[in-house]
């Protein structure tokens, strides 16, 4: 299970075998109340569902509290109504391949849209109404993503078995919830949905950055609403002696005097108009503007003039196509150092700064550098450890866990790369956003400049991109955790296998064959004599020999005693010896480290027994050959073809054991056209045989 509570899969896990466990989890649960291995947000939820009397067979599907009328009237009037081609363009490539629908509800859990391949909706609409207008909260629902994104005001990712409702169990899920970027309330949630099998393992990081850009798409928005109010009235806060500011009816600041005044503080003009208290404490008239469109708010008892509306809108529009490129990155499985380095290429030019680095936080209170792009970057290169000195915006991060940043020159306590590098990069700005992994902080995204001080909102700007690298650091790390686990549970199998079969040679097969010659001996004994006795002892012989033969074969198929000792060559010299088909072979005779010996023998042992057993071959190629750092694999025969891997046990097993060294494996098997399997696996470096 991937460290990730808010994840249910990653891309190592094989889907089968993880909804079989969250399965037994859930018929433990709905059996007797127990939870053990479920993570926390999915047991949080079936305890929620429980609560609110929701029935998990499935009798009662989820409530309509809309016609298909009302929901699309619902949906036109909602604030995400607006950002819907946004939300398609971000997710239109993962559903389309992945045939996973695109869903939209509101704030209550009500579906607003439901988008995607018909047959797909068709299914689930059937199924168990997912369909607009139904809804899908948790006390409509039980648990599912939309549901417990709501509840939880997360995002998360629901997968088969941990549905509360066992009809909804042969889906998976991930939804984002989405907020109003004016006054933080929430909008709604988007979600993707599709059959179990389809699951995406980066579907839940796609629907957050999705919905993260979906919110800055609704600043961009609130910001050219802001820029055509301040181009109606700005005149009105110019030229006064008075400071004065234009202000919306909900209170959000739209433009301050220019000597500056409110600062962004949100006030609440009185209907009408009139005098009120501002936050800080002074007073301040509200004269209403435009059919009461907005507020001018004059002082009654200095800042640099504020960018241009224009420029903000920009910017917001810049950021949101940013984090498209990085979300849609992810989708094609970019490794972390990429999306590492695309973020430091991506916010520099975003926040006007010239140095830009991710940097992850160590014991010995140092951070190196993991990727990064400037000036300072290239000269000092990745793995240049910055020490955690006072004054640094890293420091007031890894000491707060928040946002942290510097103004104006400050190296006189530096040391190291900083203190060397400080009269020549000269930083007047830096700021740094925390990276946080499943709740431990794991490093900060920097970026400094030697201009002008970076924006007062830098660092809530970059806490869009250090969240998605908080989801990308966690998935690799599950990825990382879960392959050496496998990995331990491999070569464990593996040693159990040598010792049960040395236990048979050694053991009943050595008592075995001393039978087998006392047996001889015996008979020897009796010469040509003649009877009962002699035809029981004849019989004894041929069973005692018989049954040699067959342990002798069961402890060759359990782990051949020819691989350990003699290695890959001999053993699949061994196997084709005993399988009645003409093999030609090309195999390494190089030793490799055991448990890779073990694994390509296996491979090459279920695809002989396939070629002979099942596919009606006349014949078969085998060829192992080390190329570089890696043992490259394959079999093929002449048979009937048709093999498939999800019908077979022996070679999804044999994937896994692939997967389990970093390795691939694949099966090509047109029908009436042969089967190839092959399989490619990293030698370690760091192993001898």
């Amino acid at each position: 299970m991937p460290r990730n509570p808010w994840l249910a899969i990653d891309a190592a896990t094989p889907p089968g075998l993880r909804a079989r466990e969250v399965r037994r989890e859930w018929e433990q649960f709905v059996g007797g109340g127990h939870l053990t291995g479920v993570r926390a947000p999915v047991a949080e939820s079936w305890r929620r569902s429980l609560d609110a009397g929701v029935d998990a067979s499935g009798n009662r599907l989820a409530p309509v509290t809309a016609d298909r009328h009302e929901a699309s009237e619902r949906w036109q009037a909602h604030p995400l109504a607006e950002a819907a081609p946004l939300i398609r363009d971000c997710l239109a490539t993962i559903a389309d391949e992945s045939e996973h629908l695109i869903v939209v509800s509101d704030a209550a859990g009500v579906l607003l849209q439901v988008d995607g391949d018909a047959r797909v909706r068709s299914r689930a609409a059937d199924s168990m109404n997912f369909t607009e207008g139904a809804l899908w909260s948790e006390n409509g629902a039980g648990t599912n993503a939309i549901g417990t994104a709501l509840a939880a005001d997360h995002g998360v990712q629901i997968f088969a078995g941990e549905h509360f409702v066992e009809v909804v169990q042969s889906w998976t899920c991930s939804a984002a919830p989405v907020h109003d970027p004016e006054t933080g309330e929430l909008l709604g949630v988007i979600d993707l949905t599709g059959l179990q099998k389809d699951v995406h393992p980066h579907s839940l990081a796609i629907v957050m950055t999705t919905a993260r850009a979906v919110e800055g798409h609704l600043r961009y928005r609130l910001q050219a609403r802001n820029g055509l109010l301040c181009a109606r009235h700005e005149g009105a806060i110019t030229g006064a002696a008075e400071r004065r500011a234009v202000v919306a009816p909900t209170g959000r600041l739209v433009a301050d005097d220019p000597r500056g005044w409110l600062r962004g503080m949100r006030i609440k003009p009185p209907p009408g108009g009139g005098e009120l208290a501002l936050p800080s404490g002074g007073r301040a008239y509200a004269e209403p503007v435009g059919h009461e469109e907005a507020f001018v708010v004059r002082e009654l008892d200095g800042r640099p003039p504020r960018r241009h509306p224009r420029d903000e809108l920009r910017e917001l529009a810049d950021e949101q196509a940013a984090l498209r490129r990085l979300a849609t990155a992810v989708a094609h499985d970019v490794s972390p150092i990429e999306i590492f380095t695309a973020v430091a290429e991506e916010i520099g030019p975003l926040l006007g700064a010239e140095d830009a680095a991710v940097v992850r936080f160590e014991l010995d209170r140092t951070a190196p550098v993991v990727a990064g792009h400037g000036p300072w970057v290239h000269k000092r290169g990745a793995g240049t450890r910055v020490a955690l000195d006072d004054f640094l915006p890293v420091a007031t991060v890894f000491r707060t866990g928040r946002s942290a940043r510097v103004d104006d020159n400050a190296y006189g306590t530096a040391s190291g790369p900083v203190a060397d590098d400080g009269p020549q990069v000269g930083s007047r700005s830096a700021v740094a956003s925390p990276i946080v992994v499943e709740g431990r902080l794991w490093g900060a995204v920097v970026a400094a400049t030697r201009r002008e001080p970076l924006p007062a909102d830098t660092g809530q700007r970059m806490a869009n991109f250090t969240e998605l690298v908080g989801v990308v650091i966690a998935n690799a790390e599950s990825r990382a955790e879960l392959t050496a686990s496998r990995a331990r549970v491999v070569a464990a199998g593996d040693e159990a296998r040598r010792r049960i079969e040395r236990d048979l040679h050694d053991g009943a097969q050595a008592r075995l064959v001393s039978t087998v010659i006392a047996l001889k001996l015996a008979r020897r004994e009796l010469g040509d004599a003649t009877g009962p006795a002699v035809e029981l002892l004849d019989q004894a012989l041929e069973q005692a020999e018989g049954a040699n033969g067959e342990l002798r074969e069961l402890a060759h198929g359990i782990l051949p005693g020819a691989l350990s000792r003699d290695g890959l060559r001999a053993a699949i010299d061994a196997l084709v010896s005993r399988i009645r088909l003409p093999v030609s072979i090309d195999v390494t005779a190089e030793r490799l480290p055991a448990e890779l010996e073990a694994t390509a023998y296996f491979i090459v042992a279920e695809a002989l027994t396939n070629a002979a057993k099942h596919a009606r071959a006349s014949r078969a190629q085998i060829a192992a050959v080390v190329d570089g750092g890696v043992l490259r694999l394959a079999i093929r025969d002449d048979g009937v073809g048709g093999a498939r891997t999800d019908g077979s046990a022996g070679l999804l097993g044999l994937r896994d054991r692939a997967a389990a060294l970093n390795g691939e494996l694949r099966v090509e098997s047109p029908p009436g056209d042969g089967t190839v399997i092959a399989a490619t696996i990293p030698i370690p470096a760091s192993k001898a045989a």
